[in-house]
């Protein structure tokens, strides 16, 4: 009985063999090209970690876990990394909520509402740098626009992005306008792709607006919610071209991030070693949030 069926079964095996092979074979050019792009330079870092670099002699020395240990006493790079965490924990949710409350309002029929689209979504595919030095124009404390907004309401003047204490909120201020577009057609889409017929059910039973987007809306947008959490929380780590823009990092260090820190000890103070024991530390904090974050929402799965 067994002899009978196995020609089939190799005709199957090689068959599937043939299939996997040909799908290798389409996805082999990407698989290359993240192999050198993306790993490469990953397993790379993490050998220059255990490295001093000297230049002037064109040599390495092996010093272990020295770098990781300076890391630990380095005032400066708990300053930053306290920025990113604030930073991240500031603009992910804010940029978020107000995606969604963008998303929701341009559902309904009104004049000019593509054209609010296409205003909201500008800032996303504007270039960051670009758009930065507008802001730091708008932040000036004598000819700005914000503080002659403060005047107009007898307020006084803020010193935006020259003091400690409003250096960051006003970096935080700039990303959540850079981001909020992209998180509001992504929230469109997903309003967009839940049946209607829940809704007309829902008002049958006498639902409100305001139930209908408790019961239904938000649990059914809550993968569409997980995905902005883990996107806008990868990049808000990587944070670097704004505050490289609008403060340089300063003043006193308050708007100073992680990545910037990996740039300043690697191509200013070319501790090239140390800048690769602070971009792994990087690498490992945003892995461990990433994981964390798709652990959580999978008890929000929602499924219709």
């Amino acid at each position: 009985m067994v002899s009978a069926w196995a020609p089939v079964v190799r005709a199957v095996v090689r068959a599937y063999r043939r299939h996997y092979l040909h799908a290798y074979l389409f996805i082999s050019p990407v698989l290359v090209a993240f192999g050198l792009f993306r790993v490469w330079p990953a397993l790379q870092t993490l050998y220059f970690s255990a490295f001093r670099v000297e230049l002037a002699r064109r040599r390495l020395v092996y010093v272990g876990v020295e770098n990781f240990a300076e890391l630990l006493h380095d005032e400066i790079f708990r300053q930053a990394v306290t920025n990113t965490l604030l930073y991240a924990v500031a603009i992910v949710p804010t940029a978020a909520a107000l995606g969604l409350i963008l998303a929701v309002l341009f559902t309904e029929r009104f004049p000019a509402r593509e054209l609010l689209k296409a205003v909201y979504f500008a800032p996303m595919v504007t270039s960051t740098v670009a758009a930065a030095v507008v802001w730091w124009w708008l932040y000036n404390p004598q000819y700005g626009l914000f503080n002659a907004l403060l005047r107009m309401a007898h307020l006084p003047p803020s010193p935006w992005l020259l003091s400690t204490r409003t250096a960051l909120l006003s970096v935080i201020l700039f990303s959540i306008w850079k981001t909020v577009g992209y998180n509001m057609v992504i929230y469109i889409a997903g309003l967009q792709a839940i049946p209607a017929e829940f809704y007309e059910a829902a008002t049958l039973d006498g639902a409100g607006p305001l139930q209908q987007f408790w019961r239904i809306t938000l649990p059914l947008l809550a993968p569409v919610t997980a995905f902005l959490l883990i996107y806008n929380g990868i990049f808000a780590f990587q944070v670097f071209d704004q505050v490289y823009v609008l403060t340089g990092g300063g003043p006193a260090n308050a708007t100073n991030v992680v990545v910037l820190e990996i740039y300043r000890q690697a191509f200013q103070r070319y501790r090239f070693g140390y800048a690769a024991a602070e971009a792994v530390v990087l690498f490992v904090f945003i892995l461990a949030i990433t994981i964390l974050q798709f652990r959580t929402s999978r008890r929000f799965e929602v499924t219709y």
